[in-house]
């Protein structure tokens, strides 16, 4: 019997040692492939300053408060404040004033090509002698958007601030966007997830993402310290492997199926609309005034109906139409079809939303 027992427990720790030392090249392996993934992103580390971008459990991804460099081709600079919103280059990023301009939005809110002076959302606010806190994030969609107001408010920013205008940047390809859960600055080799709208059975809701954390952290190590594989990288990839592959593999799947998914959404573009309105103004005091404004992309870039009615049914909201503000002042369509809006085009932005708040 003591013979049977000991044979029992030297397979029994045998099979563990087999386990384990089968985890152990597998998790080696992984390692290896994750970190060459890594790198190649390293070498190519895109257009912001390394640490731009953070994990954000509710949106996926959010810009980074007290960063400070030149966009990689040194065309403008990149910075922002301690409450995350952009500023200047020369501005101080922790001191601020309350009662000012904010705005929410994706790229073309954030003045991506035009320094933080040309913005529409800073042209605003200096006309009227108040501060501005432009949250416009590149890649962000009405979705996140809302999801950022919200974090604002829970982590009693917007008390601090105390907003007296919200401009809300709006142009045709945020609604789609919206719809997803891949935003622009996804890849097909690091894939990951963000917050957005869907519609089932028990009604319209955002569905957020699954934790990137892990990916972010290491990503952002990579930018910083190179792509250079070290211990200290090996380590952290070798103990985030199992987790990773479950990110990996369950955003590969989705990936896949990112068309599918945008047009088996059943939201429309009014239900959009009327949701991150109503949101909107549920967050902001009833003493905010809040802005839509729109923007083309193209030549006689008018918004759709959808967008109309939801502002019509939305009777404190104040619309500016971006495309009769560059006729009316004679912007060339050269400063924003297809593209992101120039100097010229935040400038006749801000003059129309100022003639709006008259």
């Amino acid at each position: 019997m003591n013979y049977l027992n000991k044979k029992r427990r030297n397979f029994i720790i045998y099979m563990v040692v087999v386990i384990v030392l089968i985890f152990a090249v597998f998790n080696t392996v992984l390692t290896f492939k994750i970190h060459n993934q890594l790198e190649k992103m390293a070498q190519n580390p895109g257009r912001w300053p390394a640490g731009a971008y953070v994990y954000d459990p509710g949106i996926g991804f959010d810009f980074s408060p007290n960063i400070s460099g030149y966009i990689s081709d040194s065309s403008y600079y990149v910075k922002s404040h301690k409450f995350g919103y952009r500023i200047a280059e020369n501005d101080d990023p922790d001191t601020y004033q309350s009662g000012g301009v904010l705005s929410l939005g994706c790229s073309v809110t954030y003045g991506d090509e035009v320094e933080s002076d040309q913005t529409f959302t800073q042209l605003i606010a200096d006309s009227l002698g108040l501060p501005a806190y432009n949250y416009g994030v590149s890649s962000f969609s009405y979705i996140h958007a809302l999801v950022k107001a919200q974090k604002l408010n829970d982590n009693g920013i917007l008390d601090t601030l105390r907003p007296s205008i919200v401009v809300l940047g709006c142009w045709r390809g945020l609604t789609n966007r919206s719809r997803t859960p891949f935003p622009p600055i996804a890849s097909k080799n690091i894939p990951l997830t963000a917050a957005f709208i869907t519609k089932n059975d028990d009604g319209i809701m955002i569905k957020y993402p699954i934790s990137t954390q892990q990916v972010f952290e290491l990503a952002t190590l990579y930018r910083k310290d190179g792509p250079n594989l070290s211990i200290k990288k090996f380590i952290k990839i070798f103990a985030a492997v199992p987790k990773f592959v479950y990110i990996f593999v369950k955003n590969k799947m989705m990936y896949g199926n990112a068309r599918g998914i945008i047009s088996n959404n059943k939201v429309s573009d009014y239900e959009l609309y009327d949701f991150y309105f109503t949101g909107i103004e549920n967050i902001f005091s009833n003493k905010t005034k809040i802005i839509v404004l729109h923007m083309p992309t193209k030549l006689n870039d008018r918004p759709n109906d959808e967008l109309l009615k939801a502002i019509a049914d939305h009777t404190n909201i104040i619309f500016v139409d971006g495309e009769s503000a560059v006729k009316k002042y004679n912007v060339s369509t050269s400063e924003y079809q297809g593209k992101h809006p120039q100097p010229e085009a935040h400038m006749a932005y801000a003059k129309e939303t100022l003639n709006r708040l008259k």
